[in-house]
């Protein structure tokens, strides 16, 4: 029996996609706050821990007054790697590898 029902694991997955679509309603790339959370979540639901997944995406949506000060400047430290187009991809691979399970 799978740990998390289909239903589950799209929930999880339309809220990242809607995430990923706000950022492009503002015209923009995920800052770095933002891109560690996503990069986390993909990396939860690939490995199948989708309320893990669902914690990085509730963090990722942190307003910026109420992120830790602290974590956002060791993450700003870090170049930005991951754009809109890369995190859909890795989306699409979760879903089909979700649709096989």
């Amino acid at each position: 029996m799978a740990r998390y029902s289909a239903e589950e694991k799209q929930e999880v997955h339309a809220a990242f996609e809607a995430i990923l679509d706000q950022l492009d309603a503002l015209q923009r790339q995920p800052d770095s706050w933002e891109e560690s959370c996503l990069v986390h979540a993909l990396s939860y639901m690939e490995a199948g821990i989708y309320d893990r997944a669902k914690t990085a995406l509730g963090d990722c949506v942190i307003p910026t007054a109420e992120r830790s000060v602290w974590r956002a400047a060791q993450l700003a430290r870090n170049p930005p790697r991951y754009q809109i187009v890369r995190l859909r991809q890795r989306l699409q691979n979760v879903r089909d590898e979700a649709r096989q399970r």
